[in-house]
């Protein structure tokens, strides 16, 4: 048995990896993560001392000062190696990174030298590391106007606003689904590398992407609460009206 903790597993690929490792309740345990361990010393150090694996999600992604972003994301890795370094863990310690890394910008910075943070330390005490940088990654249950432009597009387009454009380009996406199975596999694998560029398995324009979502509302929008799941050109589109 497998004892895995989530960071953030409340969030949006936290709930989905959370809910996957329930599946497998005969190879997996999880250990429960809530959000205000990481201010209280003692539930952090239970948490970590509890975990065979730990999988680092706790993330700000958005905020009005990108500065408040880059602090928070390095002091949350930071807290978690001390955590580690206090209670001697060897857990195999996986995080999810992005290809905002890529991009002169704080929040990039600050997922990309957490990732580097963390292997430092696996390297360090000869612990096992997976450093994911993912795509962008989209799904049902996203949050609209913070974890997917999808999602903040699906939430407009139900609730009589007008999607904006800002920048129309091609943009490499990851179904959340993948994603998890990325994160369960390397867990099994005990894989061992500072840098998993993971590929995307779709890449669409914007424009084309919102003129898709607008199509399925035009189709399927008919009851208060509706999810439709589809393939349209190998890419998988969930729609979820939020009412």
């Amino acid at each position: 048995m497998i004892k895995v903790g989530i960071t953030g597993e409340s969030g949006f690929i936290g709930t989905h990896l959370s809910n996957s490792l329930c599946l497998s309740k005969e190879e997996f345990e999880i250990v429960p993560f809530l959000d205000e361990f990481f201010t209280d010393d003692r539930q952090l150090i239970r948490f970590v001392a509890s975990c065979d694996v730990i999988v680092h999600l706790a993330a700000m992604n958005r905020h009005g000062d990108p500065q408040v972003i880059y602090d928070t994301n390095i002091h949350l890795v930071k807290k978690l190696i001390r955590t580690l370094d206090n209670t001697q863990s060897k857990a195999h310690v996986l995080v999810s990174s992005s290809i905002q890394e890529d991009f002169d910008n704080l929040y990039g910075r600050s997922k990309k030298e957490g990732r580097e943070l963390l292997a430092d330390w696996a390297d360090r005490i000869g612990a096992l590391f997976t450093g994911f940088v993912f795509p962008n990654i989209f799904g049902p249950f996203g949050n609209p106007y913070y974890n997917s432009f999808i999602a903040t597009f699906s939430h407009q387009l139900t609730h009589g606003e007008i999607p904006t454009i800002e920048i129309d380009k091609k943009v490499p996406l990851l179904y959340v689904g993948e994603a998890v199975k990325t994160i369960i596999d390397a867990i099994r694998e005990k894989q061992n590398i500072r840098e998993n560029r993971v590929a995307h398995s779709a890449e669409m324009k914007v424009t084309d992407i919102l003129e898709l979502l607008k199509s399925f509302k035009s189709v399927y929008l008919f009851t208060p609460c509706f999810v439709n799941s589809r393939v349209v050109n190998n890419f998988r589109v969930v729609f979820l009206f939020f009412f």
